[in-house]
């Protein structure tokens, strides 16, 4: 009976001992819990980690997936009817501009040519006759006018004939390629068939689509730079932006020119295309001192020449999982790395410098 009075006393007395020690010593445990916190405990001032980071040249290229294409294509279609006499070239054949590829057949062109040249000979003799009689008074205006009527009308039927003859003459509206052949010696032609069809392949256009978020980026004459599934690269200008984007995806077309001179470049390729932008001043940042603030704008805390924290919406450039771009910063800030979530806009903090070239 005696061991169990003593046994309860003893938990008594440990119980009493334990609760005693909780009141006397809180005191320095609440230094403990503040210093783990990151907190001076004789100025009750927070401690942040800061790092001092300046802004760098920064051009985030954009790269995007293009095709090659033709800087011209034209099909080339007979303006007058006849049979194709004889081809001059033929598919897959380099022309020059206004170069004969093609003849067809004169007919009765040269008699129709010959004649009309006469008609409107005789009908100049017949206006300057008339109007020789008519400043001497011995002929009438209506005469003279009909007179000149005469010779336009002679006129427009030499022009109309020379033109028809000289259309016989199939001529390449530009220096490229031909790239198909629709026609063959003897093949009979009425006004509008297709005969050929020729590309300009110099300069060749790689022609790109970039999203919205990217296009206010791009200016004409930027510089860009192609690389091709067999690794060969090229390099070129912007030359095109389209004003108006794609409905279905809400990008715009982009073409960039470069030089094709041996038309090595074929139309259709594939080709990685990066483009360059221009060069901004931004911050490198780790993705983990972001924040947000009580309107859920997106910046990060830095300590001012007072030792205050201060947010700062930020514009994020890029991002990756090890780091960020952003502007929207002073050149040289005091960046909060580690603490940031534990103060607040205004906070009067201690900054401890950061240790090493990292980002933290």
């Amino acid at each position: 009976m005696k061991s169990s009075k003593y046994i309860a006393a003893g938990i008594s007395v440990v119980a009493l001992i334990w609760i005693l020690s909780g009141i006397f010593f809180s005191g320095s445990g609440s230094n403990a819990k503040e210093s783990v916190l990151g907190t001076d405990p004789t100025t009750k001032v927070a401690e942040v980690r800061v790092r001092d980071i300046a802004a760098q040249s920064y051009a985030n290229d954009i790269v995007v997936t293009g095709r090659t294409n033709a800087s011209r294509t034209v099909q080339i279609k007979a303006k007058t009817k006849g049979q194709i006499q004889v081809l001059l070239k033929e598919k897959g054949v380099r022309v020059e501009e206004h170069e004969v590829i093609a003849r067809i057949e004169l007919s009765d062109r040269e008699a129709k040519v010959i004649e009309a040249k006469q008609r409107f000979a005789q009908r100049q003799i017949e206006y300057d006759a008339a109007k020789s009689l008519e400043d001497k008074g011995f002929n009438s205006k209506v005469t003279l006018t009909r007179s000149l009527a005469d010779l336009e009308t002679a006129r427009a039927v030499l022009t109309k004939v020379v033109i028809d003859q000289e259309n016989t003459k199939i001529k390449a509206p530009f220096k490229g390629l031909i790239y198909d052949q629709m026609i063959e010696v003897g093949d009979y032609v009425s006004v509008g068939d297709t005969m050929f069809t020729v590309v300009d392949m110099d300069p060749i256009e790689l022609v790109v689509f970039v999203s919205e978020r990217n296009i206010s980026s791009i200016r004409l004459g930027h510089n860009a730079s192609a690389e091709f599934y067999n690794g060969d690269t090229v390099t070129g200008k912007v030359s095109y932006i389209a004003p108006v984007a794609y409905q279905a995806t809400r990008t715009f077309r982009v073409e960039i020119s470069t030089p094709n001179p041996g038309y090595s470049i074929k139309d259709g390729l594939t080709a990685k295309v990066r483009i360059s932008v221009e060069e901004k001043k931004a911050h490198k940042i780790s993705p983990s001192v972001l924040s947000l603030n009580d309107v859920g704008q997106i910046g990060v805390k830095i300590v001012d020449a007072q030792n205050k924290v201060q947010f700062v919406p930020v514009t994020i450039l890029s991002d990756t999982s090890d780091y960020m771009w952003i502007l929207g910063l002073p050149e040289n800030v005091k960046l909060i790395t580690v603490g940031q979530d534990f103060v607040s806009h205004g906070q009067a903090v201690r900054p401890v410098a950061a240790d090493g070239d990292g980002l933290l």
